[in-house]
């Protein structure tokens, strides 16, 4: 049996560049690892079956399934059945990778309890046939990724933990919508930052560099159609947040603060407003495997 926490992550930086002939988009993103994650656990069965079942009933877990097909690219052939448990935590198409954290979470498991020898270019071509934001998952920490978000590159950890508060307004965004609507805004989007500076310096990201590149291509779209995240926005900035944008394609939220105290009065102050309104630090997570 293998017990694993999958991790969530945030956009420090989201980039979209242009739409190549494949549907996908090129990006240039910075991802960062934090310290909310869903809970999994797998187990061998005798018999050659692969059950998944998860808390969340949103949850695909049949066989046309990202997760039933990642178990299904890795164990091949075999007769070797598998259970695999699923307690969520971090909320559904809410732009923090929950999915994608899954899919990576249970190829490393079961790299580890059947011994395979995958290494890291093997795996991340088979995540990519998948999702994008899959081969992240396998690295995490604070990175760097390019190309359709695949192309990764590993940052110097970040000078923190940086103290973060999410908000989630209970509703879901489809990284398939955003892209789209993204796409018919796109003649109409803002100049996009330059963050090159920042990927060659020796020393980690400090606060005081997110300040000047925290950027979301998606912002502008979402806030258009969905003006609750305008509000959220506001209130984070208002409660002392330094950094305040949308992760991924959102709809969540989040504000990194100077200091506990600022982000836990903010907490409290925030935390009956919305739906879903949560505490979180950066983390370097390392070691996903629990005892």
């Amino acid at each position: 049996m293998i017990k694993l926490k999958s991790y969530a992550k945030i956009n420090l930086f989201l980039d979209i560049k242009e739409r190549i002939d494949n549907g996908y988009h090129l990006i240039e993103t910075i991802f960062q690892t934090i310290n909310i994650f869903d809970e999994i656990i797998i187990e061998k069965l005798n018999e050659p079956v692969f059950l998944i079942k998860c808390d969340n009933p949103d949850v695909p877990t049949g066989e046309n399934s990202l997760i039933y097909q990642a178990i299904k690219k890795v164990m091949g052939n075999t007769k070797q059945g598998l259970s695999v448990k699923i307690k969520k935590n971090v909320p559904l198409a809410a732009g923090l990778g929950g999915g994608s954290s899954n899919v990576a979470a249970i190829l490393l498991g079961l790299q580890r309890l059947f011994n395979f020898s995958f290494n890291l270019k093997e795996l991340i071509t088979i995540a990519t046939d998948l999702g994008m934001d899959i081969p992240y998952f396998f690295v995490r920490g604070t990175v760097y990724g390019t190309g359709r978000g695949e192309i990764l590159y590993q940052l110097q950890p970040i000078k923190g933990p940086l103290k973060l508060i999410l908000i989630n307004p209970n509703f879901q965004i489809t990284s398939k919508w955003a892209y789209q609507a993204y796409d018919e805004e796109y003649e109409k989007r803002k100049q996009n930052k330059e963050i090159k500076q920042y990927l060659h310096q020796c020393s980690e990201l400090k606060l005081a560099d997110l300040k000047k590149i925290a950027f979301n291509s998606f912002d502008a779209t979402i806030v258009k159609f969905y003006p609750l995240i305008k509000e959220i926005k506001s209130q984070l900035k208002e409660t002392g947040a330094s950094v305040v944008s949308v992760s991924g394609s959102g709809p969540t939220v989040y504000g990194i603060y100077e200091d506990v105290k600022t982000r836990n009065d903010a907490f409290y102050l925030l935390k009956d407003k919305y739906p879903l309104v949560l505490k979180a630090n950066t983390i370097r997570a390392k070691n996903i495997f629990c005892k």
